[in-house]
Formats: C-alpha cells, structure tokens, sequence
C-alpha cells in the first residue's frame, strides 16, 4: 500500500507543477496508468527539464507489458511444482550432482535406497550418498571411482561398469543397476548430472532361487532313470537328458536340432505326428508305446508321455516328452505270447488226447454199465429160474411126498399096524414145506410188479413169515407211484434192503415208508438194530452196489446212513422229474 501513497503524493505535485495547459495530458496520463495497473504492466518514469515551457518540470514514461512474462513464470512455476511431485514421486531412487560431483538434489526413494540423508551434518557430500560402495563381486569401491564419478569425468561407461553394491547405514547390502547422466550448456560443457538407481536387490535374489532351482532341476533331470527331452512344437529337439542320450547312443550336441519324427521308427512316425498333433491341439498329455532308433540303426522300445508346456495365454509353446525304455518288457512280452502260442497247441493237443480219453471212458462206462445190467438181469433171470424149479421141482416132490405119507397112513389105519397122527404129521409138515418154498420162490421172482401192484407187493414183503425180524410198511393210502419202471425198481431196493437188515441188522423192527418230499418221492427201509461201523466198506458190497445201480437207472440217488437213535436207514430219493 506504501508504493501507491507516493504515487499519489507524486501525482498531486506533478499537479501543482505543471501549467493548467496541461491539466487535461495529466488526466489522460492517470487514466492511462489505471489501465495500466489493470493490466500486467511495468511504467518507468523520468523527470527532465522543459526548453519550451518555461523550463518547466516534465516526466518522461515508459510502459512495458509484463502479460507474456507473467504467462511465463507462471507456467514455469507450474511446471517445476510439477517437476518436483514427479521427482519425489518416482518409484526409483533420482539423485543429480554439480559439476563437482556434489550432491544438489534427492528423492524420498534415494535415501529410503541409501538408508540415510546426505549432507545432513553440513558435509558436501559427493558422487552418491551411500556410506560405501562396492563391486558386485564385493570387492570395496571408492566413491572417486564409482559411475557417477567417472561420468562426471566424461568416461564413457558400460554395461559391466552400472552394476554396483550400496551398503546402506545398518549394513545390509542392495545390489544396484545405475543410469548416470550428464548435463551441458550450450558450449558442451559438462555443468552436472542426474543419476538414476534401480534397487535389483529382490530380482537378484529372485534370479539366485530361480538359479538353484533350475540347477537343482537340472540335477533332477540329468540323475533321472527316465529320458527327458524339450522340442518345440515343430518336433525339433531343444534339451536332452543324459538317459535319453544313452539309451539313443547320442550326444547331447548330436541330438538338439533333430527332429523326434527323424529317430522314430519308420513304422511308428505316422503315430507319432497324430499324437503329437492331439496334445498340441487339445493342450493335454499323451501316451503312446513307440520304438526309437539308436545311434547304432538298431532300435528300443519306449513308453513315451507329451506334455505340452504352455505360456502365460495358456497356449503351447514347447513340449516336454519322458520316454521309459520297456524293450527288455516288450522281448519279455514277445517270449511270453510265443510261450503261450506253446501252452495253446499244446493243450490243444492235450483236449484232443483228454477227448479222445474221454471217449474211451465214455464206451467203458457203457460196456460197463451194459455189464452191470446183464448181472442184474442175469440176477433176475437166475432168482426166476431158481423159483422156476422150487416150485415144478421141490413143491411138486414134497407134495407128491405128502400123498403118499398120507396113502401109507391109510393103509396103515386099516391094519393098525403103527400111530397114524404120526404119519398125519409128517404129512402136515411136508405140506407146510411146500408152502413155505412156494411163497419163497414167489418172492424170489415177481412179475406182477408195476404202479398199480407196488402198494400190494410192498405189503407181501412185510407181511412174508420168512422174516425173523417183524416188518411192517407206513404209507398214506391215497399214496401211487404213476412210473412202472421207477415202481418195479424201488420194490427190488425195498426187498433187497430188508433182505439185508434181517440178515445184519440184529434189530427188533424194520418199517418200510414210502411218502412224498418236496421234490419227488422217498423210499426208505430203517431198523433199530446195530448198525454199521465201515461206511467205505459197507458201500463196496455187492447189495449196495445192486441197489446204488437200480436207484441211478430210474435218476434217483441212494444214501446209507446211520440214524441219532441208532441202527440203519437205506434212503432212495426220487426227483419228480424221473416220474
């Protein structure tokens, strides 16, 4: 406010001094300048002595437009404002030096990089401000010698030269990439320069893992009994194993460049393209079973898997194929088809002998069951002639005998000569022999036996008084057999079977049953008596040989065992199928 004061204290002399003439130039003037300080403007005002007015006192003025300066300086002040938030917001550590190498200007980014604040304690630090420099193979630099330094200097530097280490305040170590840069004036004079850190630190340590991962799956790959190689989705060879060399007979140099299709067996190469196709196509392994040519023209069998490896758009963009040598499981496999081709001709020939055994058999166990039969009907035929001749033989004599006892008993009443009941007795017991013999050689040989007369047959056999043991039969009365064959045979088994149990069984009691199971029909002959101690050499007799044959030629089974209350039970199952 001071400024305008005088300039108003100036105006009211420059008033009193000058002519009324000139009052109206004044006001013009002041107009003038009040358009002026609305404007960016700069007035300069001299004083001098006029040579036509009295010598009166005038003001030279000069007015200099400042709008395009003002422009200017603000548009410079926003570009360093500007300037500076981009300098303290880079994401690397930016520091510039002067001519003399000392420290000008810093980032947030360099010292949080350095771990410290340079020329804090008033010092002109100089070319960086870390606390110590090193090479990166941890040899110690000194400052005079470090990037900054030397391009300063106008050294031309390198790639080698812009690796360094910092060591920061609390010791630790950061591994730093450098971009030094120098500033000229117009002369090409070097008046400074900015210097640019790029802390790698965490990509070195990122590259040292990746290193010993690699190494250590190089480690894996080399030492695998598995052979391992890289190609390209042309099938050209990158990487090889050291198993996959071996079982190729090839170096590693001999093999990167060739194709997999080139050492693939020339039956095999067709299958080997479409595979490989699928899992370039579908992104997906593939497995197959392929022969490789060796070195030496000969060739291996190999179990082969391709797995696609896939870039970061998930796209192939090389494969990985583990090959497993299975040549000594494919000779084994071939040797055991040629085995099995044997084994097959020669059970082959072994059926072929076992059938024509079996045929053998076959007419011996038809000659023999023929055999069988022709006892059994030799057997019949002999019980029939035997009661044949018991009863036209024996009976006809001892009836005969009978007569003439009783002829001779007549006689002898008349002249009274001897006892006549004595002779009455004889006679009576000749008759009862002839018809004990009768009835025996009736049950020697039935022929009235079939569906109708089984039930009766049955009751003659336990109703005989030949028997020692009494016999009685349990069965229903609505109860008939509907086969003549199946009835004929289970009275031969019943008659045999107690045939035997009054011979062996020492028993009280035989009961003959007959009755219905739910499969068919059971006949069974039991007593009470000792029963059996050597089943084996029970089953071997001829009885049970006879009854076992007649029970299997009507499809029934015969069983023999020996009951909880003791003595014998002969069992013959009939199926209702056999009826």
């Amino acid at each position: 406010m001071a400024p305008k004061r005088r300039t108003k204290r100036r105006d009211a002399a420059l008033r009193r001094r000058v002519p009324a003439a000139t009052g109206r130039r004044a006001y013009q003037r002041g107009q003038a300048r009040t358009n002026l300080s609305r404007a960016k403007a700069q007035k300069k005002s001299v004083g001098c002595q006029s040579t036509t007015r009295n010598s009166a006192l005038l003001y030279q003025t000069a007015i200099i437009d400042l709008r395009e300066l003002k422009a200017a300086e603000a548009k410079l002040g926003t570009s360093e404002q500007r300037y500076r938030t981009l300098f303290e917001l880079v994401p690397i550590a930016v520091y510039a030096c002067d001519a003399n190498g000392v420290i000008e200007e810093f980032n947030r980014r360099a010292v949080e990089l350095w771990g410290r604040e340079p020329n804090s304690n008033g010092a002109k630090e100089r070319f960086c401000g870390s606390y110590k420099i090193y090479y990166p193979n941890g040899g110690f630099m000194s400052h005079e010698k470090c990037p900054m330094a030397r391009a300063l200097r106008g050294e031309k530097l390198e790639a080698k030269d812009l690796e360094i280490l910092v060591e920061r305040t609390d010791g630790e170590r950061r591994n730093v990439v450098v971009a030094p840069r120098t500033l000229t004036n117009d002369d090409g004079e070097i008046i400074g320069a900015i210097n640019c850190l790029y802390d790698i630190t965490e990509q070195k340590r990122a590259e040292g893992k990746n290193r010993e991962s690699e190494e250590r799956l190089r480690a894996i790959i080399n030492q695998s009994n598995a052979g391992i190689a890289n190609c390209d989705l042309n099938g050209r060879l990158l990487f090889a194993n050291q198993k996959f060399c071996e079982m190729l007979g090839y170096t590693e140099s001999e093999l990167v460049g060739k194709t997999i299709f080139a050492i693939t067996h020339p039956d095999d190469v067709d299958l080997t393209t479409k595979r490989f196709k699928q899992m370039v196509q579908k992104t997906r392994p593939v497995e197959m079973e392929k022969r490789y040519i060796r070195k030496d023209r000969s060739f291996i069998w190999a179990n082969v898997c391709d797995t696609p490896v896939l870039d970061a758009a998930g796209k192939p963009a090389s494969a990985v194929a583990v090959a497993i040598d299975i040549t000594e499981r494919k000779k084994a496999e071939a040797a055991l088809q040629k085995s099995k081709a044997v084994l097959e001709e020669r059970v082959r020939e072994r059926t072929h002998a076992l059938r024509v055994a079996n045929k053998e058999l076959a007419g011996e166990i038809a000659r023999r069951k023929g055999l069988e039969g022709q006892i059994l009907e030799i057997s019949d035929r002999e019980q029939q002639r035997l009661g044949q001749e018991l009863h036209d033989g024996l009976c006809q004599h001892l009836t005969a005998v009978a007569f003439m006892a009783r002829s001779v008993a007549l006689r002898l009443k008349n002249h009274r000569v001897i006892e006549v009941n004595d002779i009455e007795k004889i006679a009576q017991l000749v008759n009862d022999a002839a018809t004990d013999t009768r009835n025996l050689s009736r049950a020697l040989h039935r022929v009235d036996i079939d569906s109708a007369g089984c039930i009766t047959a049955l009751e003659d056999l336990v109703d005989r008084e030949i028997w020692k043991i009494p016999c009685r039969l349990e069965i229903k009365p609505s109860f008939r057999i509907e086969n003549d064959v199946a009835a004929a045979q289970l009275y031969r088994i019943a008659r045999e079977a107690v045939i035997n149990a009054n011979k062996h069984a020492q028993a009280r009691e035989i009961v003959v049953a007959l009755a219905r199971s739910r499969n068919g029909i059971v006949l069974s002959v039991t007593d009470d008596g000792v029963g059996f101690q050597n089943e084996p050499k029970l089953k071997e007799g001829l009885g049970f040989q006879i009854m076992n044959h007649r029970a299997g030629a009507i499809g029934g089974r015969l069983e023999i065992e020996c009951p909880k209350k003791g003595g014998t039970q002969v069992a013959c199952y009939l199926p209702d199928k056999a009826l």
